[in-house]
């Protein structure tokens, strides 16, 4: 891979050239500019990865010149440099869609920490844009996308469950694409060439479920006007996918003990077998075990579904995988012309996603609605995702530009501290900050691991 090319902004001669001789020296491909004119036309004629800019400069600050910038170049990561008042310009720099900011003087360490990362992240996107690629021919597998450790695990299992021909039992929640998970299973399977069947469990009576499963001949019940084959019947040869299959009534699960036993049922209202040459794959959003433990699921039925199986993690466990994501989804929707600016990307991965791959999905449908040109910027994405945000310390009565930053920097790791219940390792990793470092912070702000272990399990 080539390596990043840094565009300098600053109205000081002296820290442009020292800046990006520094620079150099670490292997960057470097050019300057005096002034934010000058930026722009260099940035309009060549390719550039990363900027850095100055907030306080002759013509515009980098504040407004972030924002510019970010719907012009959605692909430039902006870092900004401040050496003034107060911490909220680079709140607002950050929420105008820069990456980063830093404070003068530079801390050379830091920098290179910092554009380290977003190394990283450009690796990164060369390596979706060759799986999206790749995905594009392989079909069975085209919605399950994703490259994290997580996912190439489920990718794993996957392919064993396709080699043989037990039941599957498939745990996740709400939107995680249990059904996807399903699908390539059955596709990549001896039974590729027989019909998929789904049913939604839930989405029935008792009795019409059973209808809907087994079928029934007429006259069977009231209503029964006409014979109905059934699912099971219509997946012989090929597979049946039982979507939420904890809520099926007792004598439905008694049914299907039988199928997956005996390998023959009887259409209600009939005294004769009939053959059931079916794989069963289940899913549920719910603790199946627990229901067992409560009587509400029949053990036998449990183990008997429960031979191989996946359990998909949410999205905000793999988010790393959300860039992937999120150029699939606009491959879907037939905007693959659409460029994410990094502002943007950020608040996608800030975001936890209690609704998984379909809440991304429904997210991008909303943004794209409303979007007009080829841009995407933190500002068209919808606004539940940026709420929490303004949960900043006050620091109104702090005096000096150290005073803030300290305050703002303690408020991030108390924060993160919380979230991952006082696991330090995990917090660090999450901040993309060096261990030892944050160590040495919550010694210098006093913060205990301990006091942060009472909600969360802690390391």
């Amino acid at each position: 891979m080539k390596p990043l090319r840094i565009l300098i902004l600053d109205d000081e001669e002296n820290i442009r050239k020292s800046l990006g001789t520094f620079l150099r020296m670490q292997g960057y491909e470097v050019d300057v500019a005096a002034l934010a004119s000058e930026a722009e036309a260099k940035l309009a004629a060549d390719e550039f990865q990363v900027l850095i800019t100055d907030v306080r400069m002759p013509e515009k600050n980098g504040i407004e010149l972030t924002e510019e910038l970010n719907r012009r170049f959605p692909d430039l990561t902006i870092l900004v440099v401040t050496a003034y008042g107060d911490v909220r310009d680079a709140v607002r720099a950050l929420k105008k869609g820069a990456y980063d900011y830093l404070t003068k003087p530079l801390d050379q360490e830091e920098l290179l920490i910092i554009i380290g990362r977003i190394a990283e992240r450009y690796a990164q996107i060369c390596e979706i844009e060759s799986l999206r690629q790749r995905l594009k021919t392989e079909a069975p597998y085209q919605d399950l996308v994703g490259s994290s450790e997580a996912i190439r695990e489920i990718y794993a299992l996957i392919e064993k469950a396709s080699r043989n021909d037990f039941s599957v039992l498939i745990t996740g929640e709400t939107g995680t694409g249990k059904e996807i998970v399903a699908n390539a299973i059955h596709y990549n399977s001896d039974r590729r060439e027989g019909p998929l069947v789904a049913v939604n469990c839930g989405a029935l009576s008792e009795t019409m479920m059973e209808s809907e499963l087994f079928g029934h001949l007429k006259g069977a019940f009231t209503g029964a006007l006409n014979e109905r084959r059934g699912k099971i019947r219509s997946a012989q040869g090929g597979t049946l996918f039982l979507d939420e299959v904890g809520t099926l009534s007792f004598s439905a699960q008694v049914k299907l003990l039988r199928v997956l036993d005996e390998k023959n049922f009887e259409p209600l209202g009939s005294d004769s077998t009939v053959a059931a040459d079916i794989r069963v794959v289940a899913a549920t959003n719910e603790d199946l075990f627990q229901a067992v433990q409560e009587g509400r699921f029949r053990e036998d039925l449990y183990y008997r579904l429960n031979v191989i199986r996946i359990d998909l993690p949410p999205l905000r466990e793999r988010k790393e995988d959300i860039p992937l994501l999120a150029r699939h989804v606009l491959a879907k929707l037939g905007r693959e012309d659409v460029k994410i600016s990094s502002g943007a990307m950020n608040l996608l991965l800030r975001y936890d996603w209690p609704g998984n791959i379909r809440q991304l999905e429904n997210a991008f449908k909303s943004t794209l609605a409303l979007l007009e040109g080829d841009a995407l910027i933190r500002e068209h994405l919808p606004g539940y995702l940026s709420v929490g945000e303004e949960d900043a310390p006050d620091f109104a009565h702090l005096a000096s530009f150290r005073e803030k930053v300290e305050l703002f920097e303690r408020h991030l790791i108390e924060e993160k501290l919380r979230q991952t219940g006082g696991n330090v390792t995990q917090a660090a990793q999450e901040l993309d900050f060096p261990l030892r470092s944050l160590r040495r912070k919550m010694d210098k702000y006093s913060l205990s691991a301990s006091s942060f272990r009472s909600s969360s399990p802690g390391e």
